[in-house]
């Protein structure tokens, strides 16, 4: 098996599943988690979200 098969495909999954993912922290790893972030941002589906949840985890 290759790495690839194990990772999440971003780009299959709509936006409201990503973003459940990222808010409730289902990555499985930091590269997993900016690919659902990139997603997001390139969709520019939930960017406010991403802000305001970018802003919390750098305050703690």
């Amino acid at each position: 098996m290759n790495k690839q098969s194990n990772e999440m495909n971003v780009k299959n999954l709509c936006s409201r599943k990503l973003w459940e993912l990222l808010k409730n922290a289902e990555w499985q790893s930091n590269t997993e988690r900016f690919a659902i972030e990139s997603e997001l941002s390139d969709r520019r589906h939930y960017v406010k979200e991403l802000e305001q949840l970018s802003g919390r985890e750098t305050m703690h």
